[in-house]
């Protein structure tokens, strides 16, 4: 439509311009030729509006039998698609067969090849195994060999220091010693404290002889009450006797004894020695023991 308007339009403009350029034409031949131009143009402009109709009407066909070729061709690409994955996949799965199959096959060897090298293994390790224990069981041997000669020592030991024990619960024992001012036999604050620590134990042995020597330095005695150091040491002797009796002693059981200077401990020609001298032994002596 738009082409048809254009060619009248322009049919229009060379009829204005013949009119210009003829300005000097009569009003009958204008009408005439303008009569016999717009026939020919209407003329014109209908074989053109059916060459378009008709070419509308090819171009519609021919759009028509384009998109059925297309919807075709598409059906048909789709159709060839879908084989395609068909074919892939099938030729997927048989690939994964063969894998499968080859895998599986991979690992049967593979576990044939290992039971085999375990059971070699282990009979290797069986023997191996039995020589370990065999010599385990020899040294186990030889461990209880000595253990059993330990043992006959330790035992051996035991009855030896069963009978140092014997001998020495046997033996005299000195408990305490404590001293004495010189020339005195009264006994001092810390001599009954350390007389009194052994209280217990002298009543705990009941069976035993308790012996309370007296001991003196060996320096002249002058004057005095006692006429020589052996009256004096077993004045000392008879005061510490005495003082146990008092704790609860059984009087039976003590035996006060004085040795004057005859036993000494440390030098009689130092004072220092003099004073250890100047004592009094609280000696135990068990059941059957001898001095």
């Amino acid at each position: 439509m738009k082409t048809r308007t254009a060619f009248t339009l322009i049919t229009l403009l060379g009829i204005a311009l013949v009119i210009t350029g003829c300005g000097k034409l009569d009003q009958e031949e204008f009408e005439m030729w303008q009569n016999e131009h717009v026939s020919q143009v209407e003329k014109t402009n209908a074989e053109m509006s059916n060459k378009i109709t008709m070419l509308d009407t090819k171009v519609d066909g021919q759009k028509m039998a384009l998109m059925e070729d297309i919807s075709e061709a598409k059906d048909e690409a789709i159709a060839a698609s879908q084989q395609g994955d068909a074919d892939t996949i099938a030729a997927a799965m048989q690939n994964a067969k063969e894998l499968d199959a080859k895998l599986r096959a991979d690992l049967t060897e593979t576990v044939e090849m290992q039971s085999e090298k375990a059971m070699k293994l282990a009979k290797e390790g069986d023997a191996e195994l039995e020589k370990q224990l065999m010599a385990e069981s020899k040294a186990t041997e030889a461990q209880a060999d000595e253990i059993k000669q330990l043992r006959a020592k330790v035992m051996a030991l035991e009855d030896k220091v069963e009978e140092v024990e014997m001998e020495v619960a046997a033996k005299p024992m000195l408990l305490t010693t404590v001293q004495f001012a010189s020339g005195q036999t009264g006994l001092s604050s810390k001599a009954k404290s350390m007389l009194d620590e052994i209280v217990e134990q002298l009543m705990s042995e009941s069976d035993a002889t308790i012996q309370v020597i007296g001991h003196s330095d060996g320096a002249p005695v002058l004057r005095g009450t006692y006429r020589s150091n052996w009256d004096l040491s077993q004045a000392r002797a008879n005061a510490a006797a005495k003082y146990l009796k008092s704790k609860g002693i059984d009087a039976g059981r003590i035996e006060a004894v004085g040795k004057a200077h005859t036993d000494p401990v440390a030098p009689q020609n130092t004072s220092a020695g003099r004073a250890m001298n100047r004592r009094v032994e609280v000696i135990l002596l068990p059941l059957g023991a001898m001095m």
